[in-house]
């Protein structure tokens, strides 16, 4: 190779070089990188997948770009990535069942050699492949597929931390505004807001609503239905930041004063809900080291050809704001 012959070096090492490996010094990789640009020597991809057997990319599916909360888990994914050369890919599913399948062929053709699922399920392709199961990481949302590892939080522990806060304020009227009921994300949610209304003595007040979508359209919908009722609610858990915005601006129509007659606390901890008015309770999720943490674990599960089954439960935090007031007692 001429470069090698012009920078006085192995063959290897100008691969090497090239490649970015951190086996060759700075200077040098400087060196074979200015010889080959005087050259017009251009890396060729395919041929070195070809050759290694690995894209060097890892795909990302999720079931919408728009939602604000992926963007923080994918740098997260990214930060991991770079510091082994590897670059990401993102797939959208559109909630489109032949997309998500479209996208999964990426890891059976080999365009990809890892996939991280934040759509809570495993496309229909892998039916009947376990063997790919050590090349998939559920991240945020668990998946149903023997061997595919779960990096999350413990939603059902913070459904019931952030209920037994409201009942620690004296509200007893507590509405929880969920998500799809076939979520397990939101399933979670729901089942810890019971188990703290239960273990409060108000199992008979407990009431869920499970709404199609969790924007901010729907809690604000939602609400005005609720307050058509005699009795209303004294506080609202929601299982999003953004039901809760639509919600809370409900009340602000009809003159309901938050967190005076109906304190509020949402989910995730969306970077509106600190300048909110007012400033939002709410569940802060670890958003960025939860995609880390995922990255991490699909390049052990890849690199040792085992699969990493154990679940990774990142800490969340209960962040208190002025939406559900002061203590009333």
């Amino acid at each position: 190779m001429d470069i090698a012959r012009l920078a006085g070096v192995n063959p290897s090492t100008v691969s090497r070089a090239l490649s970015g490996s951190q086996s060759v010094t700075e200077e040098t990789r400087n060196r074979i990188a200015a010889i080959a640009k005087a050259n017009g020597y251009v890396a060729n991809h395919n041929a070195r997948m070809l050759r290694s057997r690995q894209a060097h990319q890892i795909l990302v599916i999720v079931p919408n770009i728009a939602a604000f909360s992926h963007p923080d888990v994918i740098l997260g994914v990214e930060e991991a990535l770079e510091e082994h050369g590897i670059g990401v890919i993102i797939g959208s599913t559109k909630g489109n069942e032949e997309r998500e399948n479209a996208l999964a062929r990426q890891l059976i053709t080999g365009a990809a050699d890892g996939l991280i699922l934040l759509n809570g399920r495993v496309p229909e392709e892998f039916q009947g492949l376990p063997q790919y199961a050590k090349r998939i990481v559920a991240v945020s949302r668990p998946v149903d597929f023997p061997g595919v590892p779960f990096i999350g939080i413990d939603n059902e522990s913070a459904a019931l931390e952030a209920t037994q806060y409201l009942i620690s304020l004296g509200r007893s009227r507590i509405l929880h505004l969920s998500g799809p009921r076939e979520s397990s994300i939101f399933a979670a949610r729901a089942k810890g807001y019971h188990a703290a209304m239960a273990e409060a003595g108000l199992e008979a007040h407990a009431e869920v609503m499970h709404l199609p979508f969790f924007t901010i359209t729907s809690g604000r919908q939602a609400l005005r239905d609720i307050l058509t009722r005699r009795h209303l609610p004294d506080a609202v858990l929601c299982a999003s930041d953004e039901l809760a915005f639509g919600a809370i601006q409900s009340c602000r129509e009809v003159g309901i004063k938050v967190p005076e007659q109906i304190a509020f606390v949402g989910f995730d901890n969306h970077p509106v809900s600190e300048a909110f008015s007012p400033p939002l309770t709410t569940v802060s999720v670890p958003r960025r080291d939860l995609g880390y943490v995922g990255a991490q674990t699909l390049l052990r599960s890849i690199s040792d050809d085992l699969s990493e089954t154990q679940a990774q439960i990142l800490p969340y935090e209960l962040i208190v704001r002025a939406s559900c007031g002061r203590n009333r007692w």
